[in-house]
């Protein structure tokens, strides 16, 4: 996906032989790309009869902490509605996007399940025990 500037800010996959979505976000996230990309991703994901998605930020720059009020009112029931259950967070654990994971993680209060890793192989592991 590209933003208005022709930038890419989110690359999603589905990796053959997989049951998740892979969703690997580049650059500066602005608002509107996260609102564009979010949406995009679980419509993927629910497209591919996947209920998990890797959500890669460690290309990121930056924190999205200006869109976790916009995650909680429209993103988390989108993603209940399109049956997710499984969000594993790749990140830089030091880094601002992960704190802003931390926060969506309270914010998300249960209503499916969510793991940050700075590890792919330990978050596609996690993945895999929970689809079976």
């Amino acid at each position: 996906m590209s933003s208005t500037t022709g930038k890419v800010f989110l690359q999603i996959e589905l990796e053959p032989g997989q049951q998740w979505i892979y969703a690997n976000w580049i650059g500066y996230p602005t608002p509107d790309n996260v609102a564009k990309g979010a949406f995009a991703y679980l419509d993927w994901m629910q497209a591919k009869g996947c209920t998990a998605v890797l959500n890669d930020n460690r290309q990121l720059v930056g924190r999205w902490d200006q869109s976790l009020d916009w995650l909680e009112k429209q993103w988390i029931p989108y993603a209940l509605k399109t049956g997710l259950k499984h969000w594993a967070h790749l990140d830089n654990l030091a880094t601002f996007s992960a704190s802003s994971a931390d926060q969506l993680r309270e914010r998300v209060k249960g209503r499916f399940e969510i793991q940050l890793f700075d590890d792919q192989a330990a978050a596609e592991e996690w993945l895999r025990k929970h689809q079976k």
